[in-house]
């Protein structure tokens, strides 16, 4: 039973990194299509804020968030606007600069930058930061210098290569460090929130910077076009709902196996593949040459690795 769990766990994480990869593609569909990138930051959020409202005002879970939302809105505006404003802003701007499977694979970085982020965020045993994370992030950037190599001569300039991978390895600090600082939050206060409500607290805590960035687009473009609504739409209602619920589900179902708990986490891995394939389907970028495809797999090797548990036995027999 556990087995069959397991597998499911699995196959739920696979499918959610597919539809994680929707941002990657479809933020390199806008930039071809000349859409602004103000507009693509503000309408992904403000989307996915909508949906996840309604999904929580389903469950009657939206009047309790309301209530912690009031009593410390500071924090969420300031992390909300990182997270959903400073980190897409730079993941957006990063989709001129590279094609997507190169920003998608960048930021699989993020994983590792959690790991590293944490003497400077925690006073207990998560402060300690384990030599194989530093090791492997060192096989992950090899693997990214090799990704940014393979484009040489390409489409893209070696400073337009070079801006992208800047500015993606910007926001693959920055997100989990305010992901990991809003965690700290809630935990800290004793506030009782699910995933669902936290996400949706940081979304509505940006809302300030995304009324701004909107401003910003509208003085700039002017109203965005119908293509890049729909766009838009495609990547919060796949990558900001559906990944992200089925990923949460796959977690918890894997979350009393710890070799099933980090093959789930590595499934992330798959966003840079199914990356590639989507682009070269409805884009028609040419697949990457073979010193690519090597960066990739060091990036997506180096992320399995980094997800296998120690090897210990959990259970014993009785």
């Amino acid at each position: 039973m556990q087995a069959n769990q397991n597998l499911k766990a699995i196959g739920m994480g696979v499918v959610a990194s597919v539809f994680f990869c929707s941002t990657y593609v479809f933020n390199s569909f806008i930039s071809v299509a000349n859409g602004h990138w103000a507009w693509t930051v503000s309408l992904r959020t403000i989307f996915l804020l909508v949906i996840l409202l309604g999904i929580l005002q389903i469950k009657d879970q939206l009047k309790p968030l309301w209530r912690i939302l009031l009593k410390m809105p500071g924090t969420w505006v300031f992390w909300g606007s990182i997270w959903f404003g400073l980190v897409y802003v730079l993941l957006t701007a990063a989709a001129s600069f590279g094609p997507g499977w190169l920003v998608a694979g960048v930021f699989q970085f993020t994983i590792v930058a959690g790991i590293l982020l944490s003497p400077f965020l925690y006073k207990d045993s998560r402060a300690k930061i384990p030599v194989r994370a530093l090791l492997l992030s060192i096989l992950i950037l090899v693997g990214i210098a090799l990704m940014q190599w393979s484009q040489r001569n390409g489409s893209y300039s070696d400073a337009q290569l070079l801006i992208c991978i800047v500015l993606v390895l910007l926001a693959a600090v920055i997100w989990p460090l305010a992901n990991r600082k809003m965690l700290l939050f809630v935990e800290e206060q004793g506030y009782e929130l699910n995933a669902m409500q936290r996400v949706a607290g940081t979304a509505m805590g940006s809302l300030p910077a995304l009324f701004i960035l909107m401003g910003i687009g509208y003085y700039q473009a002017g109203l965005p076009g119908q293509t890049q609504l729909w766009a838009v739409f495609v990547i919060a209602l796949s990558s900001g709902v559906i990944g992200t619920i089925l990923f949460f589900k796959a977690t918890h179902l894997a979350r009393t196996d710890s070799a099933a708990l980090a093959a789930v986490e590595a499934t992330q891995s798959i966003e840079i593949l199914a990356t590639v394939t989507g682009e070269v389907l409805l884009l028609g970028i040419a697949w990457p040459n073979l010193t690519g495809n090597v960066g990739m797999l060091l990036v997506t090797g180096g992320l399995i690795l980094y997800s296998l548990p120690a090897r210990k036995k959990v259970l014993r027999p009785a």
